[in-house]
């Protein structure tokens, strides 16, 4: 046998098994596939493309972001996520057209949790850590709302709101005025440790579960005029640097002001409290007007 029929024999059985690549496509003894380039998830190029440094780039994943959640029910959700990272990530003070893209991306959130055309039903809002300004979430309906650690600056507006789910905005800071007038809570409200540099304004509001104020400060006034609360308020260890007004306001169950501290007037005229309340070590600057 000569030398090239050996190494054909010797080959063959390798060849026969092994696969080349040749335009595009997989070729074998046993089969023919053709390979496919892999494609990234619509969502995580939209929110690359969100945080581009060209307006362009940004503006045109804006528009395919609102077209992939409209496009069904099911890509709400993970939709909604995306652009609350995008800002989330957006950096603080930042360039002008940062600032001017941060308006847009609130103003683009709040526009689908607000009844009307393009309104996404049940949604759920995940704002921990992020800078906002100006944030305008009223007579919005939406389900859970977190703003853990986030900065609030500028005014605030939750008025006439429905929180369906639970809302929590532990530690925030709000830089102006938090306005949640007439606004209705079904499951609970959480403010721990929450500042409030301006008036917390949450008149006539509705709040079926239990509601913790445990160590806010509010530097400006308080208002709960008419507040109802369905369930326990924990406001121990409270500063209220301002007025304090719970002029109207019912308490059905326990209702807790243990070491608060009322620097400002306080008003409890006309408040009912259906279960036990305690005001062991709390501080008041001025008279208590409960008349």
């Amino acid at each position: 046998m000569s030398s090239l029929s050996r190494w054909v024999s010797a080959t063959s059985g390798v060849l026969a098994v092994a696969a080349v690549a040749w335009g595009g496509r997989r070729l074998s003894s046993r089969h023919d596939a053709e390979v496919l380039p892999t494609r990234r998830a619509p969502l995580e190029d939209i929110r690359e493309r969100l945080l581009a440094t060209d307006a362009g780039v940004r503006l045109g994943a804006l528009r395919d972001w609102a077209e992939h959640g409209t496009r069904s029910v099911a890509h709400r959700q993970p939709a909604l996520d995306v652009l609350c990272e995008a800002l989330r990530e957006l950096p603080w003070p930042g360039t002008e057209t940062d600032q001017r893209w941060r308006m847009v991306l609130q103003a683009t959130v709040t526009a689908h949790l607000r009844p009307g055309p393009g309104f996404w039903l049940g949604s759920d809002l995940d704002l921990r850590h992020t800078t906002l300004v100006d944030f305008d979430l009223s007579q919005c309906r939406v389900r859970d709302v977190r703003l853990d650690g986030t900065r609030l600056l500028g005014e605030t507006r939750f008025d006439r709101t429905t929180f369906l789910g639970q809302v929590s905005a532990d530690d925030a800071c709000f830089g102006r005025h938090a306005v949640f007038t007439q606004s209705v809570f079904a499951r609970g409200l959480s403010l721990r440790g929450t500042a409030v540099c301006g008036n917390g304004e949450f008149s006539h509001v509705h709040v079926a579960g239990p509601v913790a104020l445990r160590g806010a400060r509010f530097s400006g006034r308080a208002d709960f005029t008419c507040a109802r609360f369905g369930s326990d308020l924990d406001s121990a260890g409270v500063r209220f640097g301002g007025r304090a007004v719970f002029r109207r306001a019912w308490f059905a169950g326990a209702a807790s002001f243990a070491g608060a501290w009322f620097r400002g007037r306080e008003d409890f005229v006309d408040a009912a409290f259906g279960g036990e309340s305690s005001f062991e070590n709390t501080r008041f600057g001025h008279r208590i007007h409960a008349d």
